[in-house]
């Protein structure tokens, strides 16, 4: 199998404060392996197969209909946006958002929001980085099945999702983030501990009133 691999640097026109944030698009075709520092999120496993995700949204076990299990990358349920549907996913602040995606093509539409409220939307070939690219939606090729990885590089986060088809149908599964930095986890447990630090104080400071 042919292995397709495009990266392209797309400067999005949003700010956070005074710095415009920037994300990369990369795209590796005929691939379904994710970058060694995200983790998946959601991958639908634990839904039934045919539960609704969204307007006009499921995940499926299998091929079904106008919508067909991503030809690389995933072997248990996947989900699928079909015709004038969408699927919306909301993530904690990440630099990196990337998924296993099937059989791209025209009618499919990916917007990326913010953390400073804004957003941006790629339809075909552009949310791959690549608005020439065979977007047919051939269910089988690596031009239009593969892993596609969003990276901000400057500027505001990312914090969600929303995947739409005006026909026919979006598949994807594994969708993913980045790993937390060791400080950004050292940041959490110290929350955690002042929280519970302010809850024993609290507890501490009770006064009991007795009356005679």
């Amino acid at each position: 199998m042919k292995k397709f691999l495009a990266a392209t640097a797309l400067v999005i026109g949003c700010w956070a404060g005074s710095a415009e944030a920037a994300t990369t698009i990369s795209f590796n075709g005929g691939s379904g392996t994710l970058s060694a520092n995200t983790y998946v999120f959601e991958n639908y496993d634990a839904l039934a197969s045919g539960t609704a995700i969204g307007s006009n949204a499921f995940a499926y076990s299998g091929t079904n209909g106008a919508a067909a299990r991503p030809a690389f990358g995933t072997t248990g349920n996947f989900g699928a946006v079909l015709s004038g549907g969408s699927y919306t996913v909301n993530f904690g602040p990440t630099s990196i958002f990337s998924f296993v995606l099937g059989s791209l093509d025209t009618f499919n539409a990916l917007t990326l929001r913010y953390m400073d409220g804004t957003s941006t939307t790629f339809t075909g070939g552009a949310i791959v980085g690549d608005a020439s690219l065979d977007n047919s939606g051939n269910r089988t090729i690596a031009e239009t099945n593969g892993v596609v990885t969003y990276t901000v590089t400057s500027g505001s986060l990312l914090t969600g999702a929303t995947f739409a088809s005006s026909d026919n149908s979006f598949e994807f599964d594994n969708l993913s983030a980045a790993v937390p930095e060791p400080a950004a986890w050292g940041m959490m447990i110290l929350g955690f501990g002042l929280i519970g630090g302010a809850m024993r104080r609290r507890s501490a400071t009770k006064t009991t009133v007795t009356f005679a």
